[in-house]
């Protein structure tokens, strides 16, 4: 899928941490893939302005929590969870998806 590569690239130019990509894409009807990352603010900041730049002006639907500690941006088949370490942690997104195949 053309817009996740751009997505996993975006992010690994940026040199977020801990980059995982699980595949909902039979198990859910509202997304395809999950992308969590770790990330300090202002690369969660730097991520939405390169996102927004990388993919096409009506791909991003929504994003939340700029400038906080966890942003979520929403691309319609793509969502992206950016976290602080202590947060991506405490939410434990990634044990919670166990059951999901990682692709990255």
């Amino acid at each position: 899928m053309e817009k996740l590569d751009t997505i996993i690239k975006t992010l690994e130019d940026l040199k977020v941490r801990d980059l995982a990509v699980y595949d909902f894409e039979n198990r859910s009807p509202f997304y395809d893939y999950f992308v969590i990352a770790t990330t300090n603010e202002r690369q969660g900041n730097a991520a939405i302005n390169y996102l927004k730049k990388a993919l096409m002006a009506d791909d991003i639907k929504h994003v939340e929590g700029k400038g906080g500690t966890w942003v979520l941006i929403d691309t319609h088949d793509v969502i992206i969870h950016l976290f602080r370490e202590e947060d991506r942690v405490f939410y434990g997104f990634d044990q919670r998806l166990m059951g999901v195949k990682r692709i990255v």
